[in-house]
């Protein structure tokens, strides 16, 4: 699942011998690209060298294991690029059938069925989410409708807990719902749960039945479990989570996590993923089947909402049922990225050019996304449609490590603050070490050097000192005057400090 910039939560190293950034890019070298196309391969072999070229380089540059990449095109066009290992050690090479976990890209999907549901008439997309799950842990006010979850405006936290451990053991609305954009991960485990009330049946059989089956997607799975292990790819995360969470990062074996959440729980093939593309570009040219109406895909693509926080697009990305529209050479397309702990994902589809792009590295939690080369896929392969647009898309630059942003200001420190700061940590492999610090001008929440301010909340808890923060700090547990746990959105951190 996404991790939104200011909340970049380190995960515990998963054990193994560490492969620095530059080792392993220089290991992958010797690893030569795959290609493979289908249709009009003669017509659009220049852009898949070029696309190719850029994965090979963006694999390269930036020290990833490997890297897959599918692209869609008219005329039943498409192609794969597989560059670099699924097992870097070995030297195993990516293979066409291996899985990739898409992460945050699953919540399009779980959109669609929303909206298939809303379609069959079995709910409305402005019913309040506790008309559908009563039981869930919300105050009674204000209504959030399922729009609002689908499009990060309810004002729920990123990732709290469906029951979180709070003072009433409830979830909460930071803002009033579609007043504001936020990012949720919870908002999907929401639906996903609205899913299976109405479906009679678990997420990953509603998602096969709905959506995998009809588009031909045969070797995706709409859960993420061990038992299906041996078909994925070898897949990696940050080694040393306080230093390793960045861009360049040194990489060490990930653990596992099975996961059935809406928020990201799907693993799929490149191969599947290509069905997934066409369908999208039909459903942005207004054409739903066999998944929709027309009526419903043009609903289904509709961007609902503004998402000034977007990544990318400068503060003019759009969002709608788990698809964000983003500006690419002038031109508004899809886009979503997906990070999981040890995959991170992306994809951008152009309906007017009727051009997609999926690519996916097998390692995580490094504040990475291939968003650069799917943009860069999309550009090229429309040049090809549209010779006379004027188009000169050129590949976005590799960016450099990163440079911590300057620290707080030095200088006498309140007592009540440094007893609150320290390392604290929790166990699960999403979330692994948060760092509190106490400066002269206040508390900060430090991620991989980089300090983003506190503020108190006259209720007892802190908050991010950003626009629209969802997230709710609590300190609890006082021994010797030092809070000995940090409740972050209803999550616990244990105190550890070193």
């Amino acid at each position: 699942m996404d991790r939104r910039d200011i909340l970049k939560v380190a995960v515990l190293a998963a054990g193994g011998t560490a492969v620095s950034a530059p080792a392993a890019a220089a290991t992958a070298r010797k690893s030569a690209l795959s290609l493979g196309a289908t249709g009009d391969a003669k017509r659009y072999a220049g852009a898949l060298q070029r696309i190719a070229a850029y994965a090979d380089v963006h694999r390269r540059e930036y020290g990833l294991p490997g890297l897959t990449l599918v692209v869609v095109a008219p005329g039943g066009y498409s192609a794969q690029v597989r560059s670099g290992f699924s097992h870097v050690e070995r030297q195993e090479a990516l293979r066409p059938d291996h899985l990739f976990q898409i992460g945050s890209i699953s919540k399009s999907f779980v959109s669609l069925c929303i909206h298939q549901l809303a379609q069959e008439g079995r709910l409305s997309l402005s019913d309040d989410i506790r008309k559908v799950l009563p039981e869930v842990a919300l105050p009674p006010e204000p209504p959030i409708t399922l729009v609002n979850l689908m499009d990060h405006s309810s004002g729920l936290p990123d990732s709290a807990p469906l029951f979180p451990r709070t003072p009433d053991g409830k979830l909460w609305s930071a803002f009033k719902p579609g007043s504001a954009w936020s990012y949720s991960n919870t908002a999907y485990q929401l639906l996903g749960k609205v899913i299976e009330r109405l479906d009679g049946r678990s997420l990953a059989q509603s998602l096969e039945r709905r959506i995998f089956a009809p588009l031909g997607m045969t070797g995706a799975r709409g859960a993420i479990f061990a038992s299906d292990r041996d078909r994925y790819a070898a897949s990696y995360t940050a080694f040393d989570a306080g230093v390793d969470s960045h861009i360049h990062g040194r990489l060490g074996p990930a653990a596992w996590i099975n996961t059935t959440t809406g928020a990201g729980c799907i693993a799929a093939t490149t191969g599947d993923m290509a069905h997934w593309l066409r369908y999208l570009v039909s459903a942005g040219s207004g054409k739903g089947a066999p998944l929709l109406s027309d009526d419903g895909a043009r609903n289904f693509t509709n961007a609902t909402a503004a998402a000034p926080n977007w990544p990318v697009g400068n503060g003019t990305a759009r969002y709608g049922a788990g698809l964000a529209h983003v500006p690419v050479e002038g031109r508004t397309i899809m886009h979503h990225t997906g990070g999981m702990v040890s995959f991170s994902s992306s994809m951008h589809v152009d309906p007017v050019a009727g051009v997609g792009c999926f690519a996916s590295t097998n390692c995580g939690q490094q504040d990475y996304r291939p968003r650069d080369l799917t943009a860069y896929a999309c550009a090229v392969l429309r040049n090809v449609i549209e010779p006379h647009a004027g188009l000169s898309p050129k590949p976005a630059p590799i960016k450099p490590a990163p440079k911590p942003a300057p620290i707080a200001k030095a200088g006498p420190v309140r007592a009540d603050l440094a007893a609150l700061a320290g390392r604290y940590e929790n166990d699960s492999p999403w979330f692994g070490a948060v760092q509190i610090e106490a400066h002269s001008d206040g508390l900060y929440l430090d991620l991989e050097g980089n300090s983003i301010p506190l503020e108190a909340n006259p209720d007892g808890y802190w908050t991010l000192k950003v626009p629209a923060s969802t997230e709710r700090f609590r300190f609890e547990g006082l021994v010797n005057g030092r809070p000995q746990v940090l409740n972050f959105s209803g999550n616990d951190f244990e105190r550890r400090d070193t």
